[in-house]
C-alpha cells in the first residue's frame, strides 16, 4: 500500500535508491498507476516534494489519470504564483 510518507520517501528522498522501471517519468514529474475492474489508483511526485496520490473506485485509470493531473497542474501553479 502506497501512503504519503512511503511515496515521498521512495520518489523524493530516494531512500531505497532510484524507483522501479515501471514508475514513469513525464518532465519533472515521476509517476505509477493502475487499475483492476472496480478501482484505479494514480501516484506520482515531483523533486520539490510535491506529490499526488488519486485512488478512484472506477476501475477506469483515465479519468483518474485525468484528475491527478489537473489537481497537480493546478497546485503547481497556485506555487507559482505564491513565491
Amino acid at each position: 500500500m502506497i501512503t504519503p510518507a512511503s511515496l515521498t520517501r521512495l520518489l523524493v528522498e530516494r531512500r531505497l535508491g532510484e524507483p522501479a522501471p515501471s514508475w514513469q517519468t513525464a518532465g519533472r514529474l515521476r509517476w505509477h498507476d493502475g487499475a483492476t475492474r472496480g478501482a484505479s489508483v494514480f501516484a506520482g511526485a515531483m523533486d520539490d516534494g510535491t506529490w499526488i496520490m488519486v485512488h478512484s473506485l472506477s476501475g477506469q485509470p483515465l479519468p483518474t489519470e485525468e484528475m491527478a493531473a489537473q489537481v497537480l497542474k493546478n497546485a503547481v501553479t497556485k506555487m507559482s504564483r505564491e513565491i
